[in-house]
């Protein structure tokens, strides 16, 4: 059974292309500015996590991940789930919240500004929570396609944590209220990543997968105990952050490593049963990305261990959101925007394009080579605490995100080519 029919039958539910759009291409921007960031503040990273870090990895959760997550999920889920999204005018309102919020956030984080920090995190969250609603009313009373639809709601209780959790930490910048942050850091970064980020992944994976690969949906019941076990692995990572308990944390890496198995067999079985011989080039940024979801969480639990060094965290922390969810989302992005382009374009004859007549894979090769070789150069000069390796590596995550803003741009002109067109 394939989890979704992409027919005409979805274009009553597609939002106005300037919608989801406009998510997009803010991302592209963002991870643009995420890796200069990190580039100018590369000698920071020897000394451990500082704001320009912070600001770096914000840029990223918040201005990429969190952002290209929204707009998908206004745009596809309704396509899934067969209901309309209840208002695109508030679809548009998150847009208007988010994106000033984190400028703000990421501005007064990096001028030492704590209340201007505190204003753009609350106004983040804000967005967030109205996604949060969006996104519930859209799951309400929805039977069909469970694998999808529990890691969805798992997705959405996590963001409902993190919401809280980030909200409160951005006001304790401003107001200085909490007397012990850290174990709340990272209770926050977690469901964050992992979380929110994670489940909304793996979730829309088993529509997406099957989707881009036509073949039939992985397995439901093995698929819905990952799912427990990954809510279970968020609830103890969670509290064993807060409690400062490493044990519940590393026990919930342990399972979070069986999650990703049970995932990783899904994919792979996806994959090998498709009717499509030839799936592009965006699935060798989706292949990577399945690789380093579990050396993420081996990573994490050498760090919690202590035999990362110092810089444990951070290489921890670089390869979950530089890694797994950028390089996942990255994939993910290149395959989606053309799909959904080619549901907006229709020449001046009635005609829509073929996808692969709207996609240019070589500005997507180019980003591959220079995000895997900026992950590599990042991840060395870390663990060595060499400051100009990073800042190379850094520099090289521009030109690949650069190159992925060029196949947007791209593609917007094809499709405007196709539009002029007889």
């Amino acid at each position: 059974m394939f989890p979704v029919d992409p027919s005409q039958n979805a274009r009553g539910r597609l939002l106005p292309p300037s919608v989801p759009f406009r998510f997009f291409a803010t991302a592209m921007v963002f991870q643009i500015v995420a890796w200069a960031v990190l580039a100018v503040y590369a000698g920071d990273t020897v000394g451990g996590i500082s704001w320009g870090v912070l600001a770096a990895l914000h840029l990223i959760t918040l201005g990429v991940l969190a952002m290209t997550a929204i707009g998908a999920t206004y745009q596809l889920l309704p396509v899934a789930t067969k209901r309309p999204v209840r208002s695109p005018l508030l679809c548009t309102l998150t847009y208007w919240l988010l994106t000033p919020g984190v400028l703000l956030l990421i501005g007064g984080l990096l001028g030492g500004q704590g209340m201007v920090a505190a204003l753009g995190g609350a106004l983040a969250g804000a967005a967030l929570s109205l996604y949060l609603i969006l996104l519930v009313d859209n799951l309400l009373n929805v039977k069909e396609m469970p694998v999808v639809i529990v890691h969805i709601w798992g997705a959405a209780a996590a963001l409902l944590a993190t919401i809280g959790l980030g909200i409160a930490l951005a006001l304790n910048l401003g107001l200085g209220y909490l007397p012990d942050r850290a174990g709340l850091l990272q209770a926050h970064a977690l469901l964050a990543t992992y979380g929110f980020m994670g489940m909304m992944s793996m979730g829309l994976s088993h529509v997406l997968i099957p989707m881009f690969a036509l073949a039939p949906a992985a397995e439901t019941r093995p698929n819905l105990i990952g799912a427990g076990l990954a809510m279970a692995a968020l609830l103890l990572a969670g509290l064993g952050s807060v409690l400062h308990l490493d044990a519940l944390v590393a026990l919930a890496a342990l399972l979070g490593l069986a999650v990703a198995a049970i995932y990783g067999r899904a994919m792979v079985g996806i994959v090998k049963k498709r009717m499509r011989k030839q799936l592009g080039f965006f699935f060798t940024h989706l292949r990577l990305a399945w690789i380093l979801l579990p050396a993420s969480l081996a990573a994490g639990l050498l760090a919690l261990a202590g035999l990362l060094g110092e810089r444990g965290p951070l290489i921890f922390g670089f390869l979950l959101v530089f890694g797994w969810l950028l390089t996942f989302l990255t994939g993910t992005l290149s395959r989606i925007m053309p799909f959904l382009a080619s549901m907006h374009t229709v020449s001046q004859s009635g005609r829509t394009p073929l996808l692969s007549a709207l996609m240019a894979e070589r500005p997507l090769r180019i980003q591959f080579g220079l995000h895997l070789g900026a992950l590599l150069l990042v991840l060395g000069g870390l663990a060595g605490g060499w400051a100009d390796v990073i800042r190379l590596g850094a520099l090289l995550g521009i030109g690949g995100a650069v190159a992925l803003a060029g196949y947007g741009i791209e593609l917007w002109r094809r499709c405007l080519a196709h539009i002029r067109s007889a």
